[in-house]
């Protein structure tokens, strides 16, 4: 009677759900080692055209988490006064929930805004225009009444330095336009500042 002790049967039903698990764990793994590609600025594990892409080394994934926003401050309590600083008044009134009330600033009137940004276009406006006349008087300089210095790559090809000739009359032109629709635009700005005005 010495032998073998009889041993449980495992059910089959239990040694096929752990056939299946196994399986499932190895194919995922066999997934998650898959070859990765880079093509061109494309990165992928199933390449269209596995000839122009170029495999990656194997690495570890990292996940970087973003950053999350922080949590908004409790308002903070009124300030105590001291004995060498007077109450704030302000500082001092509480709602009926215990918090500090903010100080009301008075709404500027819609004629007082509009005003300002009127005054802060024509100061954009006139800065542009004076950044377009120096460009242009540079312009003008170096094209010399059509006919601009010859560089050295332009001796042995003249059509080099007609197309540059070309090129510095446009932006002449250009800067002409520009300048005039400055110009038109500062007029309407006047115009317009006017007629607000009483």
């Amino acid at each position: 009677m010495y032998g073998i002790a009889p041993t449980r049967a495992i059910p089959e039903r239990t040694a096929s759900a752990v056939l299946f698990l196994l399986l499932l764990s190895a194919g995922m793994a066999a997934q998650a080692q898959q070859a990765v590609y880079r093509c061109g600025q494309e990165y992928t594990n199933a390449p269209r055209e596995p000839g122009l892409c170029e495999p990656l080394a194997q690495q570890a994934i990292t996940v970087i988490n973003g950053t999350r926003p922080a949590p908004p401050l409790a308002a903070a309590p009124a300030a105590v006064p001291t004995r060498s600083t007077k109450p704030d008044p302000v500082a001092a009134e509480t709602s009926s929930a215990g918090q500090p009330l903010t100080p009301v600033v008075p709404a500027r009137t819609p004629e007082v805004q509009q005003s300002e940004r009127d005054a802060q276009a024509r100061t954009i406006l006139t800065q542009e225009m004076d950044k377009a006349r120096a460009q242009l008087a540079q312009l003008v300089q170096s094209y010399n009444q059509g006919e601009p210095e010859k560089w050295a790559t332009e001796t042995r090809n003249h059509q080099k330095y007609l197309d540059r000739v070309a090129e510095m009359k446009a932006a002449i032109e250009r800067t002409e336009r520009d300048i005039d629709s400055l110009q038109r635009e500062l007029v309407r700005r006047t115009v317009q500042a006017s007629r607000r005005a009483p």
